[in-house]
């Protein structure tokens, strides 16, 4: 008789315990992994710095001021339009 009352008073120690190592593990497998900036299968050559990575962006910058430049130029020496065809109009609104 006092074994089983011994045993009935572990029992849900053992539980307890056996559900606190499972939510362990799972929580481990739930975290999320650190990112990495790079790739590291990427070849030594292909890593950027961020020298590099300043310079190509300035670049790009520029690149894109300059066709704004050119778009706007167009633009203010206006646009010309010529209709050749229309289609038919309704009358009456129908």
């Amino acid at each position: 008789m006092k074994a089983s009352r011994t045993l009935n008073t572990l029992k849900p120690i053992a539980l307890v315990l056996a559900g606190a190592m499972l939510g362990g593990f799972f929580s481990d497998m739930l975290r999320a992994s650190p990112a990495l900036a790079q790739s590291r299968d990427l070849p030594p050559e292909k890593i950027l710095n961020s020298a590099e990575w300043t310079k190509r962006t300035a670049d790009s910058v520029a690149q894109a001021n300059e066709r704004l430049g050119r778009i706007e130029a167009m633009l203010s020496a206006g646009i010309k339009v010529k209709v050749t065809e229309m289609p038919a109009m309704p009358k009456d609104g129908k």
